[in-house]
């Protein structure tokens, strides 16, 4: 599992690669908190190379989303599995997460 951030204008672009799941969810939570701090712009996620996701991968949303709603701004997925995407789904995530159709 990789993970990288990335400002670029008015974004964070986050990617993460491999799994998400309770080995590394809380150091990412942990970076990406630091990277949000003073940041005024929305999230991105890029899982287009994320296999799977546990409910501890939603948790690293569900930061990034209560972060950005205090901001007025809003978090994006980009390009998830087929796996992730059903994740989501069931869990109702898509009802407060947006999805991006592209990179910025």
């Amino acid at each position: 599992m990789s993970a990288t951030f990335q400002k670029k204008d008015d974004k964070l672009i986050v990617t993460i690669e491999g799994r998400l799941d309770t080995l590394n969810a809380p150091q990412i939570i942990e970076n990406l908190k630091q990277h949000l701090k003073g940041f005024d712009g929305d999230v991105v996620f890029n899982f287009e190379k994320l296999e799977y996701m546990t409910s501890a991968g939603l948790q690293v949303l569900l930061v990034a989303s209560q972060d950005r709603n205090e901001q007025g701004k809003s978090v994006y997925v980009y390009k998830p599995a087929k796996i992730v995407n059903y994740v989501m789904d069931v869990s109702g995530f898509w009802s407060f997460i947006k999805r991006a159709d592209s990179l910025p």
